[in-house]
């Protein structure tokens, strides 16, 4: 996928997916003249970030 899409796919902003790509955070390829994140890369993206602790969460009884 584009450098845009994974924004919009990650729930982000093009500029902090460019910054995360810099920081060797996130994992991108040249094809050609384009940067393209592969899904996979995309997904170990996100499975790498920090899981939010919530002190004292009570599990919602109207979650779905």
């Amino acid at each position: 996928m584009s450098v845009n899409d994974f924004a919009i796919w990650a729930g982000i902003g093009r500029t902090t997916a460019w910054k995360e790509i810099r920081e060797g955070h996130l994992r991108a390829v040249k094809v050609s003249a384009r940067t393209i994140i592969r899904f996979a890369d995309a997904e170990n993206w996100l499975a790498s970030r920090p899981q939010l602790f919530v002190p004292n969460a009570q599990p919602s009884l109207n979650a779905k």
